[in-house]
């Protein structure tokens, strides 16, 4: 039986890159098709994100503005179904792992570049990732052409170079603010790294900083002259429900970058960082440490102290899977690759299939059988309300959470019907608040849709207030979600924030 330690070598120089790409394109091909069978609704912060492609800004209330462009621009090529919304991140990471072949061949050598590309593709976090559109899909593509150049001009290449690193890391700073941990990596290899030193000194990475700079600067007028509320948001969510110091939700961080990163990927950088100053640990090997260790340090205190979200530290995956790679590689560790990408092949098939099937699929036997229960009962929720909207005569929908406004904006899209934010106070809880905020001067009646089940919760800002059903939609064979709806009219003034709820 061929072992891949012997079939590995026999690939040509020539070759390799003919033949990643056709995995890559195979791959990328079958996870656009398993979007087209997915049951699997969008989820909310899915659906607010297409919600502001619909407006499109320099900013958003969460979030920078490059991941609206890219949903525009789906949009305007294949329409408005989930499938369509989220079909740029696979494209993208087509792209990611291209781009990560090119560091692992400019650092290292050509079986590395195969190996670091193969590996990438093949992380369940990755075959998870590309299922959903989110700020990291951007981000990652964005980082790892700015690795590329940056890796470029520390072996001396010319200012063109310090232009692409510019445009990489002004267009990663517009996918998501995390772009900045890049500035650390540059300042890590510094006080390491004599050509690193070097380079801070060079034009053309000071042409980098001017490029990007540039390109943020839209971003930041857009959220000084919306109150910094971009700043504020970011800061509660870092803040969490306070800080307090706690070694079970550390250690569950870094647990859990063991999924984002693969098993392997996260094991072979954790020996790498012990073994940093060892003889047998290279230049390049130091170099994508750098741009690994300081965003995964800085997220794991942030973790031991309040909440931090597994993919916060998402970033520093490209240099750690190129790491990983020139190890196994220069070990010949065929046996721990083959496994590493195996786990891949299995968790992305598990993925198809468990997407393909969404609606019936619980699991008696753990704790939450209906295990796509957080991502669905959306559709459901939009069918109903529709339904309700018609029978009720309902010319405006309302709802407070950001998720029903958000879902509600997307699969009420066709009905015609404005769906619009009830406010939550003087100061905005999300961008809805901003864009969409009900006022007196809508359209009534108003179909109201709410956790709140209490009609008095409503009486001091319509005259008339009428009950009108509760609504249950299925998240799985055995879980829903109950809301209460309410046809209002004759508003009093201007809406307030509802108190008895």
């Amino acid at each position: 039986m061929t072992s891949l330690a012997d079939t590995a070598p026999r690939i040509s120089t020539e070759r390799r890159f003919a033949v990643c790409l056709m995995i890559l394109v195979a791959v990328t091909v079958v996870r656009l098709i398993g979007l087209a069978f997915s049951q699997v609704d969008l989820f909310f912060d899915e659906s607010q994100y297409w919600a502001w492609s619909r407006e499109l800004a320099f900013g958003y209330f969460s979030k920078p503005p490059l991941l609206a462009w890219l949903i525009a621009g789906a949009e305007a090529v294949c329409g408005s179904t989930e499938a369509c919304i989220r079909a740029p991140a696979p494209v993208l990471y087509l792209g990611t792992c291209l781009v990560s072949y090119a560091i692992a061949r400019t650092l290292y050598d050509e079986a590395t570049a195969f190996w670091a590309a193969l590996l990438m593709t093949f992380t369940a976090g990755l075959a998870f990732s590309s299922r959903i559109i989110s700020t990291d899909v951007p981000l990652l593509l964005c980082w790892a052409l700015a690795l590329l150049a940056y890796v470029k001009l520390w072996q001396g290449a010319d200012w063109r170079w310090g232009v692409l690193l510019g445009v990489s890391f002004g267009l990663g700073m517009l996918a998501k603010y995390a772009m900045i941990y890049f500035v650390l990596g540059i300042a890590g290899a510094a006080l390491i790294d004599r050509d690193a030193r070097a380079l801070l000194r060079s034009p053309a990475l000071w042409l980098a900083a001017a490029i990007g700079m540039a390109l943020v600067v839209p971003n930041a007028i857009w959220v000084a002259q919306n109150g910094f509320v971009t700043l504020t948001h970011v800061g509660h969510n870092i803040q969490g429900e306070g800080a307090s110091f706690s070694v079970l939700r550390g250690l569950e961080f870094v647990a859990s970058q063991f999924g984002v990163f693969g098993p392997v990927i996260f094991s072979v950088l954790l020996i790498v960082c012990v073994r940093m100053f060892k003889p047998d640990i290279g230049r390049g090997d130091r170099l994508m440490l750098c741009f690994a260790i300081p965003t995964l340090a800085l997220v794991t205190v942030t973790a031991f102290v309040t909440r931090a979200n597994a993919n916060w530290a998402a970033p520093a995956f490209i240099s750690a899977n190129v790491l990983a790679a020139a190890v196994l590689v220069r070990q010949a560790a065929w046996r721990w690759i083959a496994f590493s990408i195996a786990l891949g092949v299995v968790a992305q098939i598990a993925l198809l299939i468990g997407d393909a099937n969404a609606r019936r699929l619980s699991i008696p036997w753990i704790s939450k059988p209906d295990v796509y229960a957080r991502t669905m009962g959306w559709s459901a929720l939009g069918d109903e309300v529709a339904k309700l909207a018609r029978a009720t005569g309902a010319r405006t929908v309302a709802a407070q959470q950001r998720d029903v406004v958000a879902s509600l904006l997307y699969y009420l899209r066709d009905t015609g019907r404005p769906v619009l934010s009830w406010p939550a106070g003087a100061v905005a809880n999300h961008h809805f608040d901003i864009t969409r905020r009900l006022t007196a001067a809508a359209p009534d009646p108003v179909l109201f849709i709410s956790w709140c089940q209490s009609p008095e919760a409503f009486a001091r800002h319509y005259r008339r207030v009428e009950p009108a059903g509760r609504l249950e939609a299925r998240t799985g064979p055995t879980t829903s979600r109950t809301y209460y709806a309410f046809k209002l009219s004759g508003p009093v003034g201007d809406l307030g924030p509802l108190s008895g709820c």
